[in-house]
């Protein structure tokens, strides 16, 4: 059996809805607190995208989304990190 993880189920915890660019460049992030319907506020952020002339290569729904436009691409995503928290991201048994 899969697990099946619900990206956008209700959080106890802010989400943040981030643009990157190809190396991990934050071009613009936008903190969600827990109350907030994330498949809808992914959905807003989309289809604003898509009004600047973006084109999505896929759907959103795993929670992330790769754009292009003229040749740019960029990575939509939602996720638990803060991206400009900058400690670690992986567990070490050696800290």
């Amino acid at each position: 059996m899969r697990y099946n993880h619900n990206i956008y189920a209700g959080a106890k915890t802010a989400r943040y809805i981030v643009l990157f660019d190809l190396q991990w460049k934050i071009i613009e992030c936008t903190r969600l607190e827990p109350s907030v319907d994330l498949a809808k506020s992914m959905a807003a952020t989309l289809q604003r995208l898509i009004e600047e002339g973006w084109q999505p290569e896929s759907t959103q729904r795993f929670g992330f989304v790769f754009l292009n436009r003229s040749c740019v691409r960029r990575l939509l995503i939602l996720t638990e990190r803060d991206p400009r928290d900058s400690s670690s991201q992986a567990f070490s048994p050696f800290k």
